[in-house]
């Protein structure tokens, strides 16, 4: 029975990741700013919901490729609303990874990894933590939604989650210059980004503080 649940929990996770990648290789293939543009033209007053709904499924299942739609957001909509578009769409999008995870990936990776190796996992994703995972969101060029994947599947909870969430979306939105203005946007996105930095460093800090604090 045991070894059936296994081989269960294993296809289960194989066909989350084989959706993952298909969803990756439609969206490279058919969705790129002008397409999208296309969509919110044709969507009307609706088309702002429906690209909000796009951001968030491109956060969730295509953790590699979502870049380039957050900067279409400011090409299609302008820096600003580009920018909250992409707050909004990369925040609920993480909270989501991290709920899956929490709720379906977690049990039945315990079912697949022995509980050694599964403790032994625990302990790293703990040392991982909140503030590792705020520098990857707000650094560029980094795994960061595939590292969400990951440390969701740890034992940290999902208070601890909220202020890097916030904060990375924040940097990650400011991508929606780039799209807006071009070389100048790269500018300001990068302040933002280091601004952001340096804040979240702050605040996720004390937060981890009293974390530990409070458990000694």
């Amino acid at each position: 029975m045991e070894y059936k649940n296994q081989i269960k929990s294993a296809i289960l996770i194989s066909i989350y990741i084989s959706l993952m990648i298909l969803a990756a290789i439609i969206f490279s293939l058919y969705i790129n700013k002008e397409s999208l543009q296309e969509i919110v033209k044709n969507t009307g007053a609706f088309g702002i919901i429906i690209y909000f709904i796009i951001v968030v499924i491109y956060v969730t299942l295509t953790p590699l490729f979502n870049t380039a739609i957050l900067i279409a957001s400011g090409y299609i909509f302008g820096g600003q609303l580009g920018f909250v578009i992409n707050f909004l769409g990369t925040t609920v999008g993480l909270f989501l990874i991290i709920f899956l995870v929490k709720t379906y990936g977690r049990p039945l990776l315990k079912k697949i990894i022995s509980s050694k190796y599964y403790n032994r996992f625990d302990e790293i994703t703990q040392k991982v933590g909140p503030i590792t995972l705020l520098i990857v969101y707000v650094l560029p060029f980094t795994p960061d939604d595939e590292l969400t994947y990951i440390i969701a599947a740890g034992p940290i909870k999902i208070n601890r989650f909220i202020l890097p969430i916030i904060i990375g979306s924040l940097a990650k939105a400011a991508y929606s210059y780039i799209g807006d203005f071009g070389a100048e946007g790269i500018v300001i996105a990068l302040y933002f980004r280091v601004v952001l930095l340096i804040v979240g460093l702050i605040v996720v800090g004390i937060q981890e503080y009293f974390f530990k604090k409070g458990k000694t």
